[in-house]
């Protein structure tokens, strides 16, 4: 009784940890999807309001949800302070510091890092170019983790059950 008690629990274990898995998959494409509604917003503002950049970042980080609120807030009294020297250094210090815990993978938090690179030193049509950029980057970055999502989060699913159900047998 008691051995099939802990078999179950083994396999109920493992069983939740392939749907976490599972679960941070989708969290990391909603964030994708959030962060690129993010950027035509700025793009926008850029593009028709032509104010500063710093000015934009608190504007749309006062709207936006956690953590993008805050890192945008930040970012944005930082540029207009001017506090922690180049714009590039303020973008990518303000990355580390607030995006650390987000859903996005390291990947595209590396490609977020790369436009603070090019944003910060453009006139107004090239930051809607360069944002322009970024964008079509984040959007084939987003079709092909659509185009793996249903495998993985089947192959988590699968890997949940099976290592479960391994661990109880090695035990047994």
């Amino acid at each position: 009784m008691l051995k099939a008690a802990g078999s179950v629990l083994v396999i109920s274990a493992t069983v939740l940890l392939g749907l976490r898995k599972a679960e941070m998959l989708h969290d990391e494409y909603a964030q994708m999807q959030y962060v690129r509604q993010l950027f035509y917003w700025v793009q926008s503002e850029i593009r028709y309001a032509g104010s500063p950049l710093g000015e934009i970042f608190s504007y749309i980080g006062k709207s936006a949800r956690e953590p993008y609120g805050t890192w945008l807030n930040g970012l944005g009294t930082r540029l207009e302070k001017r506090d922690g020297g180049t714009f590039e250094e303020i973008w990518k210090t303000s990355i580390d510091e607030s995006l650390r815990g987000c859903a996005l993978s390291g990947e595209e938090l590396l490609k977020l890092k790369e436009l603070g690179e090019r944003l910060g030193l453009a006139d107004v049509t090239m930051q809607v170019k360069i944002l322009e950029l970024y964008l079509t980057r984040l959007e084939l970055s987003m079709e092909e983790m659509q185009g793996e999502m249903k495998s993985k989060v089947r192959l988590c699913h699968c890997l949940g059950i099976m290592s479960g159900i391994l661990i109880v047998i090695l035990l047994l």
